[in-house]
């Protein structure tokens, strides 16, 4: 049927409309006649049940079979990717372009500081890393999981030979080629062997598959498959690995592959006892913990890892309630074993089942999801491969800006003035030596407190009855086999390695139940990170000093706010590193993430305390043959015996407990030592700066001509890099929120820009109310400082950054929920006349705040007025009043077709803005108070016949002024308040060259104007 619904008609019979009850009351002698009639296969299904959900399938898909391929959105993905590196690529060679030709003073700068030093070698290492089009999705997992399987079944077809029985030992890379085929390289010299498929299957299952002594391995090195799938050929291809934890050769054989990974899919055994097999998943964490130490790997992103419980069938054959009960186990053992893990990561399907369904030419709700959940991995874990090289670029474009700022300002100045800046700003870096000395100080101390507080708890829990009883407690399974010919030292080692990962193993299971270590390491790491913020905060506003034009509006920046707790968007967003960026992070030296993105289980590679005893040290101590009999003759009785030693042993010495303990908390320690190494070496290269350009002789129009293009070419590039984070990495943007509901009221719109009300579900999946502001063309040069800069502000009266949603694929920003704006407020209440102390003069005063706080930082708030001042009731005082737009100074870029449209939404603006071209800055946001100040004195809107009724280029042509001398509706309001009043609104509306009042001058005389009045 048109509607997607299907009937049936049987002989005689009614026709019967294919519908969920008719399915649901269907027995096997209708669903066979359901399926002779609509072409449903059902002879591969075993039960009713298995009919009646393909009887679903097929009323979802409307009666047409899906394609078999399931990734083939994949390809899209890369060829996106594909593009945005390219786009990388193209800034970064602009970049070196500049910095070849620009003054030598700025290069010698950058090799002074750790993270730009060697900048040239480094450049070339990011051109070529993003040259790279190696795209590995790793599949592993437990042995016998089904990752084979998963992967046929994403594939479509049966590409990998899978056994039930049989494991495969072997590396398996399934890429684009012209032909099916595969090529098999072998660990000696012998030549690869080539295999057509599928007729080779066989042959190629022999290489894979070994039939006995699993720990030796295959002969095979690994298998390349070559498959004619368009999705392949843009360089992603699919990585099938050994089981994990089988053998240490196939451990070292995954984590070889892991090394290049960008995605990674790990397959659980649902149908184990317990369902993951944490040991496995354990010793995995403890390799890649291994590599990151050695700086073999890259960061993986916790997010960009999904997990695939197979054969979920069989657990849920013994009910749902005992299906829950394993899932929540798995979810619960996940969370402890993977830093960050969050519930939708994991899927649970049967890779049977969906291979029998998609045969069928039907995807069953479960691989349905799990394609769903690939879909979003694939585009993360691209953008993750390419945000290193885009943030060490913009670190550097950021420091190269900051030394050309530097400069310039000595052409600015006058040397007087530059050297008493200079003389603060040394005094000012010795202050914060001073105190971070003593920060670093406690923190030591704080940190050899926690040290001792984890030693006494390890020290009770190792004198536990039941860790007692755990280290004497072995099954034959579980001890070192004793084989002919073996030499009594390497068993000796096996068995010393057992008892020690039978300790460790306790202690890792102590701390999952626990979790000492871990809620000790996130109380240092924040005391650290708060500490490391306030450093950051002081050392740039020393560095913002150097080059601010005016240094009384940046003293504004220190003007204390009141202290209040607000939510911000880190209350709703799961942030590892809380108040530091990772630029931020490199200005301190400090790169590695908190705890290597895993969490403190399985994060201990090979202890020295708990590792193994060198074989010349077990010599001397077991050296009688009689060992070797008491081990024969009862190894389980043995091992308990040494196991209980090697207890017994470890917790008597306070010793070893600490260096365990200090190997738990290394990341802390490392955290801490990058942070004191670095910042000397930072406040060296400030200081030696401060110096070159003290002693530079070039005159100011020299520095001026030097400098001054220079300027505008890196200006160019920091906003080339901030467009495209937002356009190429926004998936990574932990500010990132879903946009639940937008109201099609449009609260405020002025050119581009609206502001409307909506809910947004953050990625804590919590509903709350926002203010949408949205952008009716795409973001450009102009506007896409406002999506930077609106995050690094705090302040009352400042609407607060919530996230960036995406709305058909146009960024928008989410700021904070607001009652209505300002023109609304007050025509809800009575006149404004009789509300002076009670809502316009606070309301004034929260602007000059808000505009005080934002020209301190060059900021402005663009096109200022009654609407775009909104009001949040529940903040109380000068508080309610929040203003909405800000950004950087800027011009107005107006078409024809805008000047011939109504004056309306441009009639706040300051004629010079609107005539003359010229950026929107300080003195315009002065332009725009003196007419909101204007409205509330005289109860009336300004230009109010000329909104609708003129074009706006008849607008700037009559010039209009305003009529600031005729009587005021405040008849209570004192004389000498009226006159500050009226002083202010004609200061503010003079012509440019001689609006000189300035936001903290307005402040200070409203400060002046009681509310009483």
């Amino acid at each position: 049927m048109a509607d997607g619904t299907t009937t049936v008609q049987d002989g005689g019979e009614k026709e019967i409309e294919l519908t969920e009850e008719v399915i649901a009351k269907c027995n096997i002698t209708r669903a066979r006649k359901i399926s002779t009639k609509h072409h449903i296969p059902i002879d591969d299904l075993e039960n009713i049940g298995e009919m009646r959900q393909r009887f679903r399938q097929h009323m979802r898909q409307g009666g047409k079979q899906t394609h078999k391929e399931i990734l083939h959105t994949v390809s899209d993905l890369k060829d996106k990717d594909d593009g945005a590196r390219k786009r990388l690529q193209g800034i970064l060679k602009d970049v070196q372009k500049i910095l070849e030709t620009c003054d030598d003073q700025i290069c010698r700068q950058l090799e002074l500081e750790q993270h730009t030093a060697d900048h040239k070698t480094k450049i070339a290492h990011h051109l070529e890393t993003l040259q790279s089009i190696d795209c590995p999705i790793l599949v592993a997992g437990e042995t016998s999981s089904g990752k084979s399987s998963l992967i046929n079944v994403l594939l479509g077809e049966d590409f990998l030979p899978s056994r039930h029985l049989s494991w495969s030992s072997v590396i398996c890379k399934v890429q684009y080629g012209e032909n099916k085929k595969a090529i098999v390289h072998f660990k000696d010299k012998r030549k690869p062997v080539t295999i057509p498929l599928p007729a080779g299957m066989d042959d190629l299952a022999e290489h894979l598959f070994t039939k006995s002594d699993r720990e030796k391995g295959s002969e095979c090195k690994e298998v390349d498959i070559y498959l004619p799938l368009d999705y392949l050929k843009s360089g992603i291809f699919i990585v099938d690995s050994p089981g994990i934890g089988e053998s240490d050769v196939m451990t070292a054989a995954v984590m070889e592959y892991l090394q290049q990974a960008f995605a990674f899919i790990y397959v659980i055994k649902s149908d184990n006892a317990g369902g993951v097999q944490e040991d496995r998943l354990k010793k995995l964490l403890k390799e890649v913990r291994k590599s990151r130490n050695q700086d073999k790997l890259q960061s993986i992103n916790p997010a960009s890892a999904i997990f695939v419980c197979n054969r979920w069938d069989i657990v849920e054959r013994h009910g749902a309630e005992e299906a829950q009960n394993v899932k929540q186990d798995i979810i619960r053992k996940l969370r402890a074993c993977w830093s960050g893990f969050q519930d939708h990561q994991v899927f649970f399907m049967n890779t049977e089942h969906a291979a029998r369904d998609l045969e069928a030419g039907y995807v069953a709700d479960d691989l349905a999801r799990l394609a769903e959940g690939i879909e979003e991995l694939i585009p993360r874990a691209l953008q993750a491969k390419t945000h290193p090289s885009w943030n060490w670029i913009r670190h550097l474009v950021g420091r190269v800006l900051h030394y050309i700022n530097s400069f310039l300002t000595k052409s600015a100045v006058t040397s007087t003035q530059l050297r008493q800046r200079y003389d603060r700003a040394k005094d000012e870096i010795r202050r914060l030596q001073e105190n971070a000395d003593t920060m670093m100080t406690d923190q030591k101390e704080k940190l050899e407190e926690v040290k001792g507080e984890l030693v006494a708890s390890m020290g009770t829990f190792l004198r536990e009855e039941t860790t007692e009883s755990a280290m004497q407690s072995w099954a034959e399974s579980e001890v070192p086999e004793v084989v002919k010919g073996m030499e009594w030292d390497v068993l000796q080692y096996q068995i010393e390695s057992s008892t020690s990962a039978r300790l460790e193993e306790l202690i890792d299971e102590w701390e999952m139940k626990m979790k000492h270590f871990q809620s000790k390491t996130d109380e240092m790491m924040a005391i650290i990170i708060k500490g490391m913020s306030t450093v950051k905060v002081r050392l740039s506003k020393i560095e913002d000093e150097l080059h601010n034009p005016d240094e009384h509006r940046y003293m504004a920046v220190f003007q204390p706010q009141k202290p209040q707790r607000k939510k911000g968007v880190r209350d709703f967003v799961d942030l590892s590193t809380e108040h530091l960026d990772l630029s931020d992070k490199m200005l301190l030296g400090i790169t590695a993430p908190l705890m290597a993105t895993f969490g403190v289980i399985g994060a201990v590679a090979a202890s020295p305390v708990l590792a193994v005893m060198g074989i010349q040290a077990l010599k001397k101590k077991y050296t009688d043959q009689q060992e070797r009999r008491k081990y024969k003759a009862d190894k389980c009785k043995y091992m308990a015996e040494r196991a209980m030693e090697k207890l017994e042993d470890f917790r008597a010495n306070d010793e070893s407990i600490c260096k365990y303990v200090e190997e738990r908390l290394k990341p802390v320690q490392d955290y801490l030592q990058a942070f004191e190494d670095n910042l000397p070496k930072k406040v060296k290269a400030q200081l030696e700066l401060m110096e070159k350009i003290s002693q530079d002789q070039r005159t100011a129009r020299e520095l001026a001509s030097d400098y001054q293009p220079l300027l505008e070419k890196v200006s160019g590039m920091k906003t080339e890099l901030a467009l495209f984070e937002l356009e190429e990495l926004n998936l990574l943007d932990p500010c990132r929120v879903k946009c639940a509901e937008v109201d099609d009221a449009v609260k405020f719109q002025r050119g581009n820009i609206s502001l409307r009300k909506g809910k947004v579900t953050t990625t804590r999946r919590s509903k709350m109310d926002a203010t949408i502001k949205s952008y009716r063309t795409k973001i450009d040069e102009t506007t896409v400082g406002d999506f930077t800069t609106v995050r690094k502000l705090m302040h009352d009266n400042i609407l607060r950054f919530i996230g960036i949603c995406f709305i058909d694929e146009m960024p928008q920003l989410v700021l904070q929920a607001a009652d209505g704006c300002l023109r609304e407020c007050l025509q809800k209440g009575p006149k404004v006349s009789g509300m002076f102390g009670l809502n316009t003069l606070p309301a004034m005063r929260g602007v000059c705040a808000g505009l005080q706080y934002l020209h301190s930082k060059q900021l402005v708030s663009f096109g200022l007025s009654q609407d775009t001042v909104l009001v949040v009731d529940r903040d109380g005082g000068d508080s309610r009043f929040k203003l909405a737009h800000v950004c950087e100074p800027r011009a107005l870029h107006l078409s024809p077709e805008d000047y011939s449209g109504p004056a309306g939404p441009y009639v706040y603006l300051p004629p010079e803005v609107l005539r003359e071209g010229v950026a929107y800055d300080s003195r315009s946001d002065m332009y725009a108070l003196g007419l909101m100040m204007w409205e509330l004195w005289f109860e009336q809107k300004a230009f109010e016949k000329s909104e609708e009724s003129m074009t706006l280029q008849s607008f700037i042509g009559t010039n209009m002024q305003l009529e600031t001398s005729k009587p005021h509706k405040h008849v209570t309001v004192e004389e000498d308040a009226g006159e500050k009043w009226s002083t202010i609104i004609q200061e503010c509306l003079r012509p440019p060259v001689d609006r000189n009042l300035t936001s903290s001058e307005a402040m200070q005389q409203l400060q002046g104007v009681s509310k009483d009045q």
